[in-house]
């Protein structure tokens, strides 16, 4: 049984907590409605009057937990212009968000094939991070502090770098993913910011053209 604080929660948030813990381990094919009920500490009576169906109880899941962050707010309104403090800051939400998804991240992975609009449901902060991303890029290459490169693909590449990190220890833990997330932060972000930082040769700062 998962571990949590029954005393403060209802009972439908039990039976989401529980049902998405067996079907990230298992797979939805696999758990039934009667052992998320018996995992619940419910009948499978209580989980048909609340939910109806084992699809449900899913589709609420995502609703429910499909942990959101403003992302707008978190690269605009503290942005400092400095490729470094604000891709640290970017990384650092990224990490936090998908730590807060991990097992609907996971459980979009095993139901891609049969239940996308899981994985169409937490794509919609990265899809709205690398939009902002991408503007970003390109302030930053009017303001001559970033060279020129495509935007897109470096917003696709910085995401996806921290995506591999993700994904690697929630699948391969510390045997994979053996740097701390700080240390993973701080070594990616100055080896990105090291390649899109105009240079300076013979003391003349590189332009973006």
């Amino acid at each position: 049984m998962i571990e949590m604080d029954t005393n403060a929660m209802t009972t439908d948030e039990i039976i989401l907590e529980t049902a998405i813990d067996l079907m990230e381990k298992k797979g939805f094919k696999a758990v039934t409605t009667k052992e998320i009920a018996s995992k619940s500490g419910f009948s499978e009576m209580t989980l048909f009057r609340h939910f109806g169906t084992k699809k449900n109880i899913l589709e609420k899941a995502v609703e429910t937990y499909s942990y959101l962050i403003d992302m707008k707010s978190i690269l605009y309104d503290k942005v400092e212009y400095d490729l470094r403090k604000d891709l640290t800051r970017v990384s650092k939400t990224y990490h936090r968000y998908n730590q807060q998804n991990y097992k609907m991240v996971l459980l979009s992975f095993q139901e891609r094939n049969t239940h996308p609009f899981i994985g169409e449901s937490l794509s919609e902060n990265p899809k709205q991070l690398k939009m902002y991303l991408v503007e970003y890029f390109k302030e930053m290459q009017k303001r001559n502090k970033m060279v020129a490169v495509d935007p897109e693909i470096q917003a696709m590449n910085f995401l996806w770098m921290n995506l591999g990190y993700f994904l690697s220890y929630q699948l391969g833990g510390r045997k994979v993913a053996v740097v701390p997330l700080d240390k993973f932060i701080d070594d990616s972000v100055d080896l990105f910011v090291k390649g899109l930082m105009p240079r300076e040769v013979n003391g003349i700062q590189e332009t973006v053209k």
